[in-house]
């Protein structure tokens, strides 16, 4: 799996929106890959929602 591919299918996921072809790729990887990647991902939204509320409550 490629950095890329896994990055790919988790925000597709997280987004709702993935076709049909896209999906056979995914079936590919392997699911620990997805659960990190999916989890680094979740991790740097919220770190960017706190970032963007401290910087516009200062």
């Amino acid at each position: 799996m490629s950095w890329g591919q896994g990055v790919k299918a988790v925000l597709g996921a997280f987004i709702g929106v993935r076709k049909g072809a896209a999906s056979q790729v995914d079936q590919a990887l392997k699911p620990w890959q997805l659960i990190v990647t999916a989890l680094a991902l979740a991790a740097g939204l919220i770190a960017a929602l706190l970032l963007l509320v401290s910087w516009v409550t200062r």
